[in-house]
């Protein structure tokens, strides 16, 4: 009988010791478990991030004409026409593309979400001999500029002497 006792207590020692374990192991489990999800949840914080305000502030509530347009820089935010505004921009090489595809790709580029071409002029197609200017074909930069505002895209207009390159 001390023998069953002895082995009933060995018995309980071992459910003892084993359900300890399973209970830290538990525990451990849901400490890492709390441990992962707000380290997951520290990567979303930016997503979470608050917003800034699409309505304009009061002071930006004044009555406007329609025919007035401007852009400014106000409260750390760009502002078009008195409503906040991102630009989503990309380049277009008007002299790269034949004119007869302008459309297409300016329409491509808005059907991408973008609302604005930023455009180099390379000033050495435009003036190929001192005093000769060419604004014809591919260098026809009025016809490209209008076709941007016809497709209520703005522009950035990038002029000078050198494109991407430095002086040498």
């Amino acid at each position: 009988m001390a023998d069953t006792a002895t082995e009933s207590t060995k018995g309980k020692t071992k459910f003892s010791a084993m359900s300890g374990m399973r209970r830290r192991s538990s525990k451990t489990t849901a400490f890492l478990s709390v441990l992962l999800f707000l380290v997951l949840l520290g990567g979303l914080v930016p997503v979470f991030a608050p917003l800034p305000s699409l309505s304009p502030p009061h002071h930006q509530l004044r009555h406007k004409s329609m025919n007035e347009r401007k852009f400014e820089v106000a409260e750390d935010m760009f502002w078009k026409d008195g409503k906040p505004f991102q630009i989503i921009g990309g380049d277009v090489h008007y002299f790269r593309v034949l004119p007869e595809y302008w459309e297409d790709r300016l329409l491509r580029a808005k059907a991408l979400g973008l609302n604005t071409i930023q455009i180099y002029v390379p000033w050495n197609l435009h003036e190929p001999k001192p005093g000769k200017l060419v604004f014809e074909g591919i260098a026809d930069l009025v016809s490209f500029l209008e076709l941007c505002q016809k497709l209520d895209l703005l522009v950035m207009l990038r002029a000078g002497p050198y494109i991407c390159a430095v002086k040498m």
